[in-house]
C-alpha cells in the first residue's frame, strides 16, 4: 500500500482536531488576511476550457497582496507567457501564524495545490507519507529553474536527494554585490546610540563589554531589563563562542554544538544576564510586535539579535530622537571575531524559503510551468522593481533605477506599498519566489550604523566598512558558509528526523531552564548524558560526514 494511502486511515481524526485552527476542509478560515476565489474555480490545479486553475498557501504580512496593483500586472503577465486563463485560489495567513497553521494542514492532509513549507521544515515525513511531488520527473518543464540552479554552486545538488529526487523548488535572489567584495548581514546585534551617548555608555564590541554596559543601564534604568533579543533564541552568543546549538560544520567536519564547551559558556553567560535582571525574561515568548513597542517605550536598550533594517525603521517610526543603531554582533575574545550571520549577497544562491507541490495536484506539468515562470527575468524584474516608466527607469548601461518617488522619499518602502512590489514594507506579490536584491540597495532606506569603532548613518547595505570587506575570507565569516552541499537519501533522511527530532525539542527546552536558572549547571554532565542516551546521534554525524566525503569525491 501507497506511504499516503495507509496514512490517511487516521486524516480524519487529526483533521477533527485542527479543522478549527487551520481550514481542514477547504484551507479557508476568518484569520487569513486574504483569499481569493472564483466561484467557478477548480480545486486543484487543472486547465479546464483554457484555464489554469490552483489553490495556493503563502503568508502575508497584514494586507491583501492579491488586490495589489502589481499582482494584477503580474497575473497579466503569467496569462500571456501561458497562453491561458489564470485562476488563483489564495490563501494568505498572517505571517506569525503561518508556520503552526501549515503544520496542521501536514498533519491533517489537507493541503493546497502549492505551499511554502514552515521555515526550515524538514520535508523527509512528507516525502515518506507520498504528500509532495517528485519534481525530478518534471525537468522538461523547468528550464528557468534549472538555468538558475546551474548558476549557483552545486546548484541541482542542494535541491535533489542522493536518489536524484527533487522535492521542492527553492526561494532565490539576484546577488547584490561584486563576487568577491562586500558582506551582506541580514541579522546584526542593535544599541540605543541616542541613550548611549547621554549616559556616556560605550557601544560595546566584545561580551564583557556588553555585560559591563548593561549592568550601567541597570543601574541608571532600574525598572527596564536592557537587553533583549529577536526570534527568541541566542544565536549571537553562541556566534560569539563559534559554535552552533545543533548540527554544523566546523571547517573539516559535521559536529554537535551541544556538545561543545562554547555552548556550554553562552549559556551560562546568558544565566548571569538573566540572573541580574539584565536579560528581559520574555525574551522567548516577545513576538516582532512586542519586541517593537518595547523598544518604542524605552523598555529595552539592547538587542543581542534583530533583523537588520528594523533599527532604522523603530528610529523613523518613533520619530523623537531615539536612534536604534545596527552594530555585528559583540565578539568573545577567547574565540576570536565573532561570526555574524552572512548571507550570500556576491553570487547566484538559494535562499531559506521552500515551496512544495501537492502530489494529488491533477495537472502538475501546468503548475511546474508556471512555478518555472516566476524565474523568468522579466517576471523576477516585474515583482521586485514594478513598471518601467511607473516605478523604476533604465539607467546608461540598462540596469533598473527607482523613480525620484522613491529616492526621494523619507521611506522608500512605504511607496513601495503603494504599488505592492516586493521592494516594499508589507507586499509579497506573485508566488514569493525569487525577486533581485539589487533592487533593495538601489533605493535602500537610511540607517544607523556603528561597525569598526564608528557610528555613520548610511543604509547598511550600503555601510563603506561592510562593502569594503573581501569576500568570503575575513574573519566574521562562519565555517558554515563554506560546508559542502550534502545530499541525503530518503532512508538517511529518515534516520536523522527520527534521531534528531525529539532532541532538539529537549535541547530548545533544557537551554531555557539553564538560562533561567530552573536547571544547574551543576548537573551539566546529567544533561548531556541524557541527551546523548536519547538517540544515536554517531550513527547521524556518520550520516552527515559520509555525505560531505560524497560530495568531495565528485
Amino acid at each position: 500500500m501507497h506511504a499516503k494511502a495507509a496514512k490517511l486511515g487516521v486524516v480524519s481524526t487529526i483533521c477533527a482536531s485542527v479543522i478549527l485552527a487551520a481550514g481542514c476542509s477547504d484551507g479557508n478560515n476568518g484569520n487569513n488576511a486574504a483569499t481569493q476565489t472564483d466561484p467557478s474555480s477548480a480545486d486543484s490545479a487543472a486547465p479546464s476550457g483554457g484555464t489554469l486553475s490552483f489553490t495556493v498557501a503563502l503568508s502575508a504580512n497584514g494586507v491583501d497582496n492579491a488586490k495589489s496593483p502589481i499582482q494584477q500586472e503580474w497575473l497579466k503577465l503569467m496569462e500571456q507567457k501561458m497562453g491561458k486563463k489564470i485562476d488563483i485560489k489564495w490563501d494568505y495567513i498572517p505571517s506569525s501564524d503561518y508556520d503552526q497553521k501549515v503544520k496542521l494542514m501536514i498533519a491533517s492532509d489537507n493541503l493546497p495545490d502549492f505551499f511554502a513549507t514552515p521555515l526550515f521544515y524538514d520535508t523527509s515525513d512528507m516525502v515518506k507519507n507520498g504528500q509532495i511531488l517528485d519534481l525530478s520527473q518534471y525537468k522538461d518543464d523547468m528550464p528557468n529553474y534549472l538555468n538558475y540552479l546551474s548558476q549557483v554552486k552545486n546548484g541541482v545538488a542542494q535541491v535533489t536527494n542522493a536518489d536524484g529526487k527533487m522535492y521542492y523548488f527553492k526561494e532565490t535572489s539576484l546577488p547584490r554585490f561584486p563576487k568577491d567584495t562586500g558582506m551582506l548581514i541580514q541579522n546584526v546585534s542593535s544599541y540605543r546610540y541616542d541613550l548611549f551617548q547621554q549616559d556616556k555608555i560605550q557601544i560595546p564590541s566584545t561580551l564583557d563589554e556588553l555585560y559591563a554596559a548593561a549592568k550601567k543601564l541597570k543601574e541608571l534604568y532600574p525598572d527596564k531589563y536592557p537587553i533583549n533579543s529577536r526570534w527568541n533564541d541566542l544565536r549571537s552568543l553562541f556566534n560569539a563562542n563559534h559554535v552552533v546549538d545543533d548540527i554544523y560544520w566546523d571547517g573539516s567536519q559535521y559536529t554537535y554544538g551541544v556538545f561543545q564547551p562554547g555552548f556550554k559558556e553562552a549559556l551560562q553567560f546568558a544565566h548571569q544576564l538573566y540572573d541580574e535582571k539584565l536579560l528581559d525574561p520574555e525574551y522567548l515568548t516577545d513576538t516582532d510586535d512586542t519586541l517593537k513597542q518595547k523598544a518604542l517605550n524605552g523598555d529595552n536598550f539592547i538587542w543581542l539579535a534583530q533583523w537588520f533594517t528594523d533599527p532604522g525603521n523603530y528610529t523613523r517610526t518613533a520619530g523623537d530622537g531615539k536612534i536604534f543603531a545596527v552594530s555585528l554582533y559583540p565578539d568573545n575574545p577567547k574565540y576570536g571575531k565573532s561570526w555574524q550571520n552572512v548571507a550570500n549577497g556576491n553570487t547566484p544562491d538559494l535562499g531559506w524559503a521552500t515551496f512544495c507541490i501537492n502530489a494529488d495536484v491533477k495537472n502538475p506539468k501546468d503548475l511546474i510551468k508556471f512555478i518555472d515562470l516566476q524565474y523568468d527575468p522579466e517576471v523576477i524584474r516585474l515583482i521586485t522593481w514594478g513598471e518601467e516608466g511607473k516605478t523604476f527607469t533604465l539607467d546608461a548601461d540598462g540596469n533598473p533605477t527607482f523613480t525620484d518617488e522613491f529616492k526621494q522619499a523619507d521611506d522608500p518602502w512605504v511607496v513601495g506599498d503603494k504599488y505592492g512590489i516586493r521592494a516594499s514594507k508589507h507586499y509579497s506579490p506573485g508566488l514569493q519566489i525569487a525577486a533581485d536584491s539589487k533592487a533593495f540597495v538601489d533605493f535602500a532606506a537610511m540607517d544607523y550604523t556603528y561597525f569598526n569603532g564608528k557610528y555613520e548613518e548610511s543604509p547598511i547595505e550600503k555601510s563603506p566598512y561592510l562593502r569594503s570587506l573581501p569576500m568570503p575570507n575575513n574573519d566574521y565569516v562562519p565555517s558554515s558558509y563554506t560546508a559542502p552541499t550534502l545530499q541525503f537519501t530518503q532512508a538517511e533522511s529518515q534516520q536523522i528526523s527520527e534521531v534528531m527530532t525529539p532532541i532538539k525539542t529537549y535541547v530548545l527546552e533544557q537551554e531555557s531552564k539553564f538560562v533561567a536558572g530552573k536547571a544547574s549547571f551543576d548537573d551539566w554532565d546529567t544533561f548531556i548524558a541524557k541527551v546523548k542516551g536519547m538517540g544515536d546521534l554517531d550513527k547521524v554525524l556518520q550520516i552527515y560526514n559520509d555525505a560531505a566525503k560524497r560530495v568531495v569525491s565528485k
